[in-house]
């Protein structure tokens, strides 16, 4: 239905991380670590059974109390990745992390509802790789593992 180039096609940080001096290398590491971050909390919550607030996340629906916590937790998982993973300063990461955060995922929420996606089960499939989850429950990755450690599981 779409990637993560659409996706993030739909996303101009350029704006925001202007006005607090950043690099244009340092914009996009931004930008990455803003995608790692939603990739990491979605995988995290589906792992946990939050479907339903994912989604309600990614939707262009109004959040609820649950997507709204989630949402304040993907700001944690953002400004934990530019401390970790840049030299950003703690003092820019707190200024830029809600305003980053708020603007990818809109931007992701607005791209998805244009490809016909509106309760957003598509962006949550495509950050969580759904394929794998499918491979591994039908039995195929069992199997491969299976093979290479020579039939321990047998």
């Amino acid at each position: 239905m779409f990637g993560l180039d659409d996706l993030m096609s739909k996303v101009d940080l350029g704006d925001i991380l202007e006005k607090v001096g950043l690099s244009d290398n340092d914009k996009q590491e931004v930008t990455k670590q803003a995608v790692e971050a939603v990739k990491y909390r979605t995988t995290k919550e589906k792992a946990r059974g939050n479907d339903s607030t994912m989604s309600n996340l990614f939707s262009s629906n109004d959040n609820t109390t649950e997507a709204n916590n989630v949402s304040k937790k993907l700001e944690g998982d953002l400004a934990f990745n530019l401390k970790n993973k840049t030299g950003l300063s703690e003092g820019i990461i707190d200024q830029i992390k809600s305003v980053v955060m708020s603007k990818v995922m809109s931007g992701f929420s607005n791209s998805a509802a244009e490809k016909g996606d509106k309760e957003g089960n598509g962006l949550m499939d495509m950050f969580t790789d759904s394929d794998m989850l499918s491979k591994f429950t039908s039995g195929d990755t069992m199997d491969a593992i299976k093979g290479k450690l020579g039939g321990l599981f047998k």
